[in-house]
């Protein structure tokens, strides 16, 4: 077997695999499960109904008292609108889940608030069976027009 046909024969073996571990990072039912916190969390902050997008934090959250104060206050001020802009899985283990995710929050023009592109680190945390936001680190934000 020449060099020519045994290379061919690695990118056929190799190729096919190369999207698999995206494929199966998208068809994990955990990673569906996250995605649907923080989208429905995100449908809820844009419906400005600070009780449902708190329905998405766990209430033993260090966090919990504080981003409800936030969401009032952000509710009151600005009409805002954020959508789910990257969602990446990075872990679990027997009690929290960790994951990337990406969003973007505007407002109306001149209205005071900097539109931005957040990149933060999620953790989730299951309260009664249901998974919920646990807490979050940004490790990006950046303005947007």
């Amino acid at each position: 077997m020449n060099v020519r046909t045994w290379a061919g024969c690695v990118a056929v073996l190799v190729l096919p695999s190369l999207g698999a571990p995206a494929a199966r990072a998208a068809e994990d039912p955990l990673a569906g499960s996250l995605r649907r916190v923080v989208e429905g969390n995100l449908a809820a902050f844009n419906r400005k109904d600070v009780n449902a997008t708190m329905n998405f934090v766990d209430t033993r959250s260090p966090d919990y008292s504080s981003t409800k104060d936030e969401l009032v206050a952000e509710f009151k001020d600005y009409d805002l609108t954020a959508e789910l802009v990257g969602f990446t899985l990075i872990g679990h283990d027997d009690e929290f889940a960790v994951a990337r995710v990406k969003t973007k929050t505007s407002a109306k023009p001149n209205s005071g608030f900097v539109n931005n592109m957040v990149d933060a680190i999620a953790i989730f945390h299951q309260e009664n069976g249901a998974w919920k936001f646990w807490s979050q680190q940004v490790i990006d934000a950046k303005t947007i027009q």
